[in-house]
């Protein structure tokens, strides 16, 4: 996924947010975002281009903690996950003043990682930090996130979450 290959890259901030979860690693957070956004969209509607304002209008919703009840409640285990996963940003919060992966990564880039103390200390933070997927992926100024999910689930179109 591109969001872990670059974490500097221009729309980071609107597709993903810094989690702190040590035990959970990263690979098992990707899943469960995938798994959570596909069984969001199977329950949306995975219709072309129409559905994306719905889409990213329950992304929203979910990020920013609003009220989710006007969601159908075949969506209540993928709302969960999701929420579950985005309330580990007051931790990663807490431990970094900052939720945003941009910062993180220009702050590691700028480290002196040559000094013993700074080095360990940046390990250690690492070990912990996980990047949460906010159901966004910009090319340029289109979000294809929807169409990828929608992609994934003409590939396998059983119900993933229930």
């Amino acid at each position: 996924c591109n969001i872990l290959q670059d974490p500097t890259r221009p729309a980071i901030e609107r597709e993903a947010v810094l989690i702190w979860w040590p035990k959970l690693p990263q690979t098992r957070i990707m899943t469960l975002t995938r798994c959570a956004h596909q069984t969001l969209m199977q329950t949306l509607g995975n219709g072309p281009n129409g559905q994306d304002a719905v889409w990213h209008r329950a992304m929203d919703a979910i990020a920013s903690g609003s009220d989710t009840a006007m969601m159908p409640a075949q969506c209540k285990s993928a709302l969960a996950v999701l929420r579950a996963l985005h309330a580990r940003t007051a931790e990663a919060r807490r431990r970094l003043e900052t939720t945003s992966p941009r910062l993180l990564a220009t702050a590691l880039l700028m480290a002196n990682r040559a000094d013993p103390q700074i080095n360990e200390s940046a390990t250690a933070l690492m070990d912990g930090i996980r990047l949460l997927p906010l159901g966004r992926l910009h090319n340029g100024p289109t979000d294809i996130y929807p169409a990828l999910v929608r992609e994934w689930l003409d590939a396998d179109p059983q119900p993933v979450m229930t």
